[in-house]
């Protein structure tokens, strides 16, 4: 007889990620599904920062920032190699709304609901400082800057964990699944989800005491599918966000640079490596969450929003490399606002059925999200007299004290654990100082997986892109570790050339395609559409130019 499900979990970004992790902890059965790779949609596409969100306090919303500031806590203990501390300039002009008193207090307050224990407290700069810290920053009518601190993270490396951590437990993960239905038994309550396999088209039933909704921007679609009464309203109301990629010698930024833009938004300025990350925007989304894009007038904003704040950069199309976009799947608010006022926290409905939806949120207070979702599937599953619970010795919550994969050992000693890795594959193994770093900030203790590979087979140890520090291991390992089943995972997601890289891995695609076919077991009609399915990414990427 097939296993029956505790829970199942439908989506699989960081939220559901979070959820099938917590939940398997807790000793319930789980599955996860997800209809692409995981991580692939909203969760893969953010700032790639882990904050406490500096500008809801200027909204008034402290609990907001409080969750935030100390889940980021939480994660700088629990996955170091993933969750690093990054200083941040916000610089201060004579016109600027805002004084360089004014940034100070509420910075203050930032530290204050951070406990203190941000990785460390803000200071304040004077003209002449900063224009030394960052030389490239216009010092025209520059009155000062402030320091302060958040994290920079790999937000698809964090969702990846979470599903591989919840595999560890025990739970059934799988991608490139999708819900079609839910069963129902005479009472109406959920029996099974339905699903269907996105490669083979094959569905079959996964039996369930109940179901949790994690889709993301998806939601009010996964809802009206799935519930047997419609929705009274729309729970959300997306907002797209767009990030651009330039070299970082044409945007040379040491620290990340917040800048407060002359409309009032927040845009960042980002080192990323050789790269430079620029983001985001904060515009209300009415299209179909499968093609969020970047268009050539949220590229123009982007640039002009540097150029404002780095004039040598003279920014335009032609220096973009790489972009994304992303929507936040963000509450309806019950009366119109701006985009950028639309409220970052969550909600959880639990329906009678057995339906549980979570809606809203951020990806630094996932954890939190996950926690409350899995508890109010309980709270539900311990009301069912027939809900199989009794006499199962299920555990409390314990995310906030167990490390990700990659973190098992490390908690102890943090970022210098990190370090320390680096430095041992640099002497040890003979690693050049950038490939190390990359391996150690990426697979943490778990980077011992590809130097096996390496030591075994010297030529793997070669980079995939000459200005880049990604291996060929690290092609195998994606495939037979990390769960990618496309070129696309590969290339997007586990080994990301397609932000990257020049030419965002187009030239190296098809000898990729080769070596996931003699893996994955594809036919040659398969690795052709999945290179297709590829270039066809790029080409979405790169749809702001045109033609």
């Amino acid at each position: 007889m097939a296993e029956r499900y505790d829970l199942v979990v439908c989506g699989g970004g960081i939220t559901g990620a979070g959820i099938a992790r917590d939940a398997a902890h807790r000793g319930l059965r789980v599955a996860l599904v997800e209809k692409r790779d995981f991580g692939s949609g909203t969760s893969s596409k953010s700032s790639k920062l882990v904050h406490g969100g500096l500008r809801y306090l200027e909204q008034g919303k402290l609990r907001l920032v409080f969750e935030g500031t100390n889940e980021r806590a939480v994660q700088m203990r629990r996955a170091p190699h993933l969750v690093r501390p990054l200083p941040f300039l916000f610089p201060i002009y004579k016109h600027s709304r805002r004084t360089l008193a004014t940034v100070d207090m509420g910075l203050w307050i930032y530290d204050a609901l951070a406990m203190f224990r941000s990785p460390k407290l803000h200071r304040t700069y004077g003209r002449r400082k900063v224009q030394r810290l960052e030389p490239a920053l216009s010092a025209a009518d520059l009155a000062g800057a402030i320091e302060y601190y958040d994290c920079l993270t790999d937000d698809a490396r964090l969702v990846l964990e979470n599903v591989l951590d919840a595999r560890a437990l025990g739970a059934d993960v799988m991608s490139y699944t999708r819900v079609v239905g839910l069963a129902r038994d005479e009472r109406g309550r959920v029996a099974g989800v339905r699903v269907r396999d996105e490669f083979s088209g094959a569905e079959r039933e996964l039996a369930a005491n109940a179901a949790i909704i994690a889709a993301g921007p998806w939601t009010d679609e996964l809802v009206g599918q799935v519930t047997t009464t419609p929705p009274t309203r729309r729970l959300l109301r997306p907002t797209k966000g767009v990030h651009i990629v330039v070299d970082h010698a044409r945007l040379p930024v040491t620290r990340a640079v917040t800048m407060m833009t002359r409309d009032q938004r927040v845009t960042f300025c980002i080192p990323w490596q050789e790269r430079t990350v620029v983001g985001t925007t904060d515009t209300f989304y009415d299209g179909s969450p499968d093609d969020v894009v970047a268009d050539a007038a949220d590229v123009a904003y982007l640039c002009a929003s540097v150029n404002e704040f780095f004039p040598e950069a003279r920014l335009d199309a032609s220096a973009v490399l790489a972009t994304w976009a992303g929507l936040r799947p963000l509450i309806a608010p019950a009366e119109v606002q701006e985009a950028g006022a639309t409220s970052r926290e969550h909600e959880v409905h639990v329906h009678d059925d057995g339906v549980i939806v979570i809606a809203g949120g951020k990806l630094t207070t996932y954890r939190r999200m996950a926690r409350e979702a899995t508890d109010r599937a309980l709270e539900w599953l311990s009301d069912r007299s027939d809900a199989a619970l009794e006499g199962r010795e299920l555990r409390p919550c314990r995310t906030k004290h167990r490390p990700l994969p990659g973190a098992f050992g490390l908690e102890p000693t943090g970022q210098a654990g990190v370090r320390a890795i680096a430095a041992r594959l640099e002497s040890e193994g003979g690693f050049a100082p950038r490939v190390a770093e990359h391996l150690s900030q990426t697979y943490g203790v778990r980077a011992e997986l590809v130097t096996r590979r390496i030591a075994a087979e010297p030529a793997l140890g070669e980079r995939i892109d000459a200005e880049l520090p990604y291996l060929w291991a690290e092609v195998d390992h994606a495939v037979e570790h990390d769960l990618a089943r496309t070129v696309e995972d590969l290339l997007c997601r586990r080994i990301p050339l397609c932000l990257r890289g020049r030419d965002q891995g187009l030239a190296v695609a098809p000898r990729i395609a080769d070596r996931m076919r003699a893996r994955l077991g594809w036919s040659e009609a398969e690795a052709t559409r999945h290179l297709a399915d590829y270039r066809a990414t790029v080409a979405a990427s790169r749809r702001h130019l045109g033609g």
